[in-house]
C-alpha cells in the first residue's frame, strides 16, 4: 500500500541524520515561524536540524522560542577526507603545520616510509541529508542560499511545504495545500497526525506566530475558517499570543514610519508605479527599522489598488542603499529589478546598491524599472 504524504515525510525524517530548514528570502515570516516550530518538533524526535535564512528575517523573529538558534550562513557542506593505508606500516608520530596559507600534515611511520599509493583523497557526503523548504514557490526564491549551493539542493532530498498556487512542486515530496492560509497550519496538521503529544507551548507559539503573520492578524482577505480553528487549538495548547503581538505589532513605530513614507511618496500613474525613500534618520526618529517596512507597504498596497508596482528605497545601517519591490500578478518583481541582482520571488524582491545616496539611487532604479515595464 502506498504511503500518504505524512507517512512519506516521517519516513524521510527517520532515515535522516541532519536536516536543513529554510524558506524563501522574501517570505513574510510564516515560513520562518513554521521552521522554528518544526525544529523544536524534530528535537523531540532526536533529529538535529539547522535553520538558515537571511539576516533580516532572523532579526524580525528572533524573539520567538529558539529564535536565538536561527543561522544566516550555511558554512561548509562537505569535509575533505584523507585516507592513509596503515595496514602494512603503523603510524608512530602525527602532526601538522600551517604557514603561508598552506596546511602541511606530517605522518611518521614506524618503519620505512609511506608513499603516494598509500594515500587516497575523497569528499564526505553533504552535511545535511534532508531539506525542508517552507513557504517558497520555487528554489530560485531562496536567493543566494540556492544560487551559491545549487549542487547541494539538486543532490539532496527536498520536502516542499507551501500554500501558494504558483508553487512549482520542486520537492521529492510536495505538501502544497492551496486551501490553507499558512504553512503553520500544514505543519500543525502534520504534528497532530504524527505525534500530537510533542506539541509543546513553544511549538504552539511559533505556529500561532506563523498564522498571525500570514493572515495579517486574521485581517487578510480570503482567510480560511481552518486558520481560526487551528489558532484556537494552539491557544489551548499554551501558545503565547501576547509575546507574538507585543513583538510584531510595534504600532507606534510603524505609524511614525508610515507618515514619513507617505510624505515622500511619489506615483507615476502611466506606469502604475509608486515609490518612496527612507533614510536612517527616518528610522531613528520613528523608532523603527527595516523590519517595519512590510507593514507600511502592506497599507500602501491595500490603499492603492490602481498601483501595480511599489518600490521602497532605504538607507541601511552600513550606509548603502537597499530596495524592496512589490508587484501585482501582472508583473514579475525579479524581472523588473533584474539589473540589480535581486533575490526573492515574482511578487516581492529585494536588492542592494553600491551607492550611498538615496536621490541617485532613486533616479537610477526608477528609470530602469520604467524601461522594464515598457518591455
Amino acid at each position: 500500500m502506498a504511503l500518504n504524504v505524512h507517512q512519506q515525510i516521517i519516513e524521510l525524517i527517520n532515515k535522516s541524520h541532519h536536516i536543513l530548514l529554510t524558506t524563501s528570502s522574501a517570505n513574510s515570516g510564516d515560513g520562518l515561524a513554521s521552521a522554528l516550530a518544526l525544529k523544536l518538533f524534530l528535537e523531540c524526535l532526536n533529529k538535529p536540524a539547522d535553520i538558515i535564512v537571511s539576516e533580516l528575517q532572523k532579526e524580525k523573529l528572533s524573539f520567538l522560542p529558539s529564535g536565538d538558534k536561527i543561522k544566516t550562513n550555511l558554512g561548509s557542506l562537505k569535509k575533505l577526507i584523507i585516507n592513509l593505508d596503515i595496514s602494512k606500516n603503523k603510524v608512530s608520530e602525527f602532526n601538522y603545520d600551517i604557514s603561508d596559507n598552506k596546511l602541511k600534515i606530517f605522518v611518521t611511520p614506524e618503519n620505512g616510509a609511506f608513499n603516494e599509493n598509500d594515500i587516497k583523497l575523497e569528499s564526505s557526503d553533504f552535511k545535511y541529508d534532508l531539506i525542508f523548504i517552507i513557504g517558497s514557490p520555487d528554489l530560485e526564491s531562496l536567493g543566494n542560499l540556492y544560487h551559491n549551493y545549487t549542487d547541494f539542493f539538486y543532490g539532496t532530498t527536498i520536502i516542499n511545504i507551501d500554500t501558494d498556487a504558483a508553487n512549482e512542486y520542486f520537492g521529492q515530496v510536495n505538501k502544497v495545500e492551496l486551501n490553507y492560509s499558512s504553512c503553520a497550519e500544514i505543519l500543525f496538521d502534520f504534528f497532530e497526525n504524527i505525534k500530537p503529544d510533542f506539541i509543546t507551548e513553544n511549538i504552539a507559539t511559533n505556529l500561532l506566530a506563523g498564522i498571525i503573520i500570514k493572515t495579517n492578524g486574521f485581517r487578510a482577505a480570503g482567510i480560511s475558517p481552518k486558520a481560526l480553528v487551528t489558532a484556537s487549538h494552539l491557544l489551548k495548547l499554551g501558545a503565547d499570543r501576547e509575546l507574538i503581538i507585543n513583538n510584531l505589532n510595534k504600532t507606534l513605530a510603524t505609524l511614525n514610519l508610515w507618515g514619513r513614507v507617505l510624505a515622500r511618496l511619489k506615483t507615476d500613474t502611466h506606469y502604475k508605479l509608486a515609490w518612496s525613500l527612507v533614510s536612517q534618520t527616518d528610522f531613528q526618529k520613528s523608532g523603527s527599522g527595516p523590519e517595519n517596512l512590510e507593514g507600511v507597504v502592506a497599507e500602501l498596497i491595500a490603499n492603492s489598488p490602481q498601483i501595480e508596482t511599489t518600490l521602497i528605497l532605504y538607507e541601511s545601517k552600513a550606509g548603502n542603499i537597499k530596495g524592496i519591490i512589490y508587484t501585482s500578478q501582472n508583473y514579475n518583481a525579479l524581472e523588473l529589478a533584474r539589473l540589480f541582482n535581486p533575490e526573492g520571488h515574482k511578487n516581492r524582491a529585494q536588492f542592494s546598491l553600491a551607492t550611498t545616496r538615496l536621490m541617485a539611487a532613486e533616479e537610477l532604479v526608477i528609470n530602469k524599472i520604467r524601461e522594464r515595464i515598457k518591455i
